[in-house]
């Protein structure tokens, strides 16, 4: 036995280490058979099931061109004539500038009305996820 002091106070402390212990820090490990083996006590590897699938970029791969309306006009609202942003789209930030930048384009040269979506257009089946957007008025 040793005294040991820590602020003042003394302590006895044995002067055997840890490790040599029987059952002192080290993990326990399940024997069957003779045998020694931790494996049992690992958890199983398997997949999230609440993980989602990654979102992917449905313009990746499709050239983005001002002359084609019909696919623009998919990303404009049909009551203000607003262009949706990327939480809508779903797109990537490369495809959303360059449909940003055709629309307006296309808005300048006069194959897009700027205020509304062509009514052409408006019985088109939709691309983008816009269900649940709502318009939040000031």
């Amino acid at each position: 036995m040793q005294a040991v002091g820590f602020g003042g106070l003394l302590r006895l402390a044995k002067c055997t280490p840890l490790a040599t212990q029987p059952g002192s820090w080290r993990r326990s490990y399940s024997v069957r058979d003779g045998l020694v083996s931790n494996q049992e006590d690992l958890p199983i590897k398997m997949e999230n099931p609440y993980k989602e699938p990654p979102k992917k970029c449905i313009l990746c791969g499709v050239s983005v061109d001002y002359k084609n309306v019909q696919l623009l006009s998919q990303f404009v609202s049909p009551y203000t004539g607003r262009i949706y942003g990327r939480h809508i789209t779903g797109l990537c930030g490369k495809k959303q500038r360059e449909i940003t930048k055709a629309i307006k384009r296309a808005h300048v040269i006069g194959f897009m009305p700027v205020t509304y979506k062509d009514p052409a257009f408006l019985s088109d089946p939709q691309i983008c996820n816009i269900k649940n957007f709502e318009y939040k008025l000031c």
